[in-house]
């Protein structure tokens, strides 16, 4: 990729894939995520990142839900390789932290990491990522 950002927005929130490689989404507040959600997320990840190991910063928005179905979708796919998800309330972190639960569960080959920072969650996606 010769652009060392590129954006792309739409009704889930804005993604930008910066010169470090790493893709930052932020969220969308009350976002319903169903599959259909799910794979349009997907589909922007791998205009993205078409590695099949994308590396994603996930600001999380308040009010997020996911159908049982897009969890799975999401961490059982060849796009991701690894997600941050970057949390600031109770409610963020519960759902990020049952989502790092469920990649257990489905014997994801996706790392999912929970930080409250962005700078941290940064780090260990570089860090992390350089030893693949």
């Amino acid at each position: 990729m010769d652009d060392p950002s590129q954006t792309i927005s739409g009704p889930f929130g804005r993604f930008t894939r910066q010169a470090n490689g790493l893709i930052y989404f932020y969220k969308q507040d009350d976002l319903a995520i169903d599959t259909s959600t799910a794979q349009n997320l997907l589909d922007v990840i791998h205009a993205l990142d078409d590695s099949g190991a994308a590396r994603i910063l996930v600001v999380q928005g308040h009010g997020v839900e996911y159908s049982f179905n897009a969890q799975r979708l999401l961490l059982k796919n060849d796009v991701i390789g690894m997600v941050a998800y970057v949390i600031q309330t109770s409610t963020q972190y519960l759902t990020a932290e049952l989502l790092q639960d469920m990649a257990k569960s489905f014997k994801s080959q996706i790392k999912v990491a929970i930080f409250q920072d962005i700078e941290a969650a940064e780090v260990w996606l570089l860090e992390e990522g350089s030893e693949k």
